[in-house]
């Protein structure tokens, strides 16, 4: 799981906030900025007792989210996204995001494995290998009408054994544009994806005409892990 590092809380100075609890509305997730990592514990379904959780890979810089884990034959295998690439990287804003507004390919997925053969904490192969061969830009807005980003939890991993490939979904191919309900990135966040829109007579513009050119391209990669 993913959760925020201890101590690593800051004030965002913003609505952006990476601590989210269900029970609560959006209001408590503003304001605090952290660094999350992810972390294993064992669980023991018949007991209900667990080991701690501990920190797979300890990483000082970064966030790390959406992990996915797969155990067969006394190997564990996990993989996950992970920001510690991101040359905008700030605890008080989200990955990919510069204090100049903009935003940049900030984005790998990285993965190790550990053997099942522990009493309390696993010993994870480092430093943690990066899977993928292009770092991408997760901001591009490609929903709600080339309005959003959204970058959900499309990462998984099978094994066989010390045998695990690992998929993913990134934003390499995306084909960059303007939209022109913007007035050419007027907000020069450099998120805009290439969209055909022509402008009606009362001034409004239609709706994207040519979504499959490239601007909605979030393409599924995967690579052997470790």
């Amino acid at each position: 799981y993913d959760p925020s590092i201890p101590n690593t809380e800051v004030p965002s100075g913003t609505t952006y906030g990476s601590i989210v609890s269900e029970d609560l509305p959006d209001k408590y997730h503003q304001n605090v900025g952290s660094q999350s990592g992810i972390y294993f514990f064992r669980l023991d379904g018949a007991t209900g007792m667990h080991t701690t959780p501990t920190l797979i890979d300890a990483e000082t810089r970064g966030l790390q989210r959406f992990p996915d884990i797969s155990v067969d034959n006394g190997s564990m295998h996990v993989l996950w996204w992970d920001s510690r690439n991101d040359p905008c990287y700030d605890r008080t804003r989200p990955l990919g995001n510069c204090a100049n507004k903009s935003t940049v390919v900030s984005l790998d997925v990285f993965g190790t494995s550990a053997s099942t053969a522990f009493t309390t904490t696993p010993t994870w192969a480092t430093p943690a290998t990066q899977l993928n061969t292009v770092s991408s830009n997760p901001n591009w807005e490609q929903f709600s009408g080339r309005t959003v980003p959204f970058g959900g939890d499309y990462l998984y991993i099978s094994s066989v054994g010390a045998f695990s490939y690992g998929v993913w979904t990134d934003w390499r191919n995306v084909v960059a544009g303007s939209d022109p309900r913007e007035g050419n990135d007027n907000d020069a966040d450099a998120a805009d994806v290439h969209q055909c829109r022509t402008q009606n007579a009362d001034g409004s513009f239609t709706r994207d005409t040519c979504p499959w050119e490239g601007g909605l391209d979030q393409n599924i990669y995967g690579n052997t892990t470790p």
